[in-house]
């Protein structure tokens, strides 16, 4: 049986238990784990820095900074210059691993007395303070160890052993400050807090080491699952030849209100770009010309409080993009909430809700995809509490109002209200960092579901699976654009890049 080690996701605490469990199904001491560990780091030293080159290694007082200890000895015996910065080992492992480094005549820095000039002609630092675990702010000497770190060795290649020192491995935030690695060895398992929230500034490469137990350990349910491109290309197949704009559904986009026109025509935009059949926006009049003129596939109806019509012929209505929040938007957002089908919120649609919660009707779908603001004002907190534990957030969402959500920011996350696990997107760029960009993610998502409930309902895909495309497909086409610099890119430069994207086959053939 094999195991794809990088699409499953743990916690901090499913590794802690899980690799003592597998360890000792594997008949593997935790000594041997950790000999392992520090093999798995120096093997990336190597491919990194053949020996000779000098190496800092900081340890902690537990395992992660045993792990460091090992690789002390075992860079020292391959050719490297070992210079070891640490705290007083506590944990019986650690213990013996400091002690075999000082038996083969290794020196010891306190770390309370590290300072700028140990940096000096060091060409790897090797972090292997604090791992897998930490969920409370560091204190000294870590926190000052780690700002060392950061400031004098950002000329030298940075490698942290499993999680950064001062990175939550389950929220991906750093308390309050994080080593910013250049490669991570994470050992076992991939964990939450390296793939969402600050996760990215800090991590830099990740390199999965299985240790040679995954077999015994990924018997254990994940947390989160990875988005993977196989999602798109095993449900985007090539079309029949026969068909017509009635098999690909209708999407109705609610939007557009005074002075915001262009959310609209983004959110219009790429719906048609991903495949959607017909596209109608429903606007404020005095954005109908200005729409109608940006893009003539659309079908602009400004309408003033009557939705009725519109809604009778949508497959899926996407509410939110440019809406504004007036009385005018209220009405509609009132209106699209009692339709018996399946809804896209986001936006201002969003921000509505938050003011003034309206239920959703038995067995109507619900799917929201909110930025941590919006987020935060649909649970009623700050936009730093959902930032703190963005899974958590995101459940917290899925279970208040009975919806499958979609939450925007570096590792989005996917959610159905229905089950217990999560998606992630470990793609995406910083080009998408800028107005519009959810815009046109609200038409990715309502393309796919008007696509996807026009089929059969034995092909349908469940809705989160919808929404984990929808991310994946924005995400890459974000990457895509930004070949060419990642500032100046705007949302609408996404369009042909999600054109090819949900032409998998397409791509195929011609060997894009």
């Amino acid at each position: 049986m094999s195991f794809d080690l990088t699409s499953m996701i743990y916690t901090a605490e499913q590794v802690r238990t899980g690799e003592q469990q597998a360890a000792a199904a594997c008949d593997v001491s935790m000594a041997q784990l950790m000999q392992r560990a520090a093999q798995a780091c120096l093997g990336a030293i190597q491919a990194k820095q053949p020996a000779p080159a000098n190496l800092l290694i900081v340890c902690g007082p537990g395992n992660n900074g045993g792990d460091g200890w090992v690789l002390a000895r075992l860079a020292q015996h391959a050719g490297y210059k070992v210079q070891v910065a640490a705290v007083q080992p506590s944990s019986e492992l650690a213990v013996l691993a400091a002690q075999a480094w000082r038996d083969q005549g290794g020196l010891v820095l306190e770390l309370e007395s590290l300072s700028a000039e140990h940096f000096q002609g060091i060409d790897i630092v090797i972090d292997a303070m604090l791992g897998n675990g930490l969920n409370r702010n560091l204190t000294a000497p870590f926190v000052d160890a780690v700002e060392l770190i950061n400031r004098y060795g950002r000329h030298c290649w940075i490698l942290s052993v499993d999680v950064p020192t001062g990175l939550d491995s389950d929220t991906g935030v750093a308390k309050p400050t994080a080593v910013q690695a250049d490669c991570t060895v994470t050992m076992i398992a991939l964990k939450v807090g390296l793939v969402t929230g600050e996760a990215a500034d800090y991590c830099g490469d990740i390199v999965l080491a299985d240790l040679g137990i995954s077999k015994a350990f990924f018997r254990t349910p994940a947390t989160l699952r990875v988005i993977q491109s196989n999602l798109v290309s095993e449900h985007l197949q090539r079309r029949r030849k026969s068909s017509h704009k009635g098999d690909y559904g209708h999407v109705l986009i609610v939007g557009g209100g005074v002075g915001m026109s262009g959310a609209a025509v983004l959110a219009g935009r790429a719906a048609l770009r991903c495949g959607a059949g017909k596209v109608s926006i429903a606007c404020h009049r005095d954005s109908q010309l200005a729409i109608a003129s940006a893009q003539p596939e659309l079908m602009v109806h400004a309408v003033a409080n009557d939705l009725t019509e519109l809604l009778e012929v949508a497959t899926t209505v996407v509410i939110g993009p440019g809406l504004g929040q007036t009385p005018w938007a209220r009405v509609l957002v009132e209106q699209v909430a009692k339709w018996p089908g399946t809804v896209v919120w986001d936006a201002d649609a969003l921000n509505s809700l938050a003011k003034a919660p309206l239920s959703k009707p038995d067995k109507h779908d619900w799917l929201f995809t909110p930025h941590p603001a919006e987020a935060a004002r649909l649970l009623r907190c700050a936009t730093q509490d959902v930032t703190a534990n963005r899974l958590q957030a995101l459940t917290q969402i899925c279970q208040n109002f009975h919806a499958y959500a979609l939450l925007k920011g570096a590792g989005t996350l996917v959610k159905s209200p229905y089950q217990q696990d999560a998606w992630v997107c470990r793609r995406g760029s910083p080009a998408l960092a800028v107005g519009g960009s959810g815009d046109v993610l609200s038409g990715v998502v309502g393309a796919l579901l008007a696509q996807n409930v026009s089929q059969p309902v034995a092909q349908q895909i469940p809705l989160e699976q919808v929404l984990a495309m929808a991310a994946w497909l924005h995400a890459v086409a974000g990457e895509n654009a930004a070949q060419h610099g990642e500032r100046g890119t705007l949302p609408s430069d996404l369009m042909a890049e999600l054109r090819a994207l949900v032409n998998p086959h397409q791509l195929l053939t011609t060997g894009a």
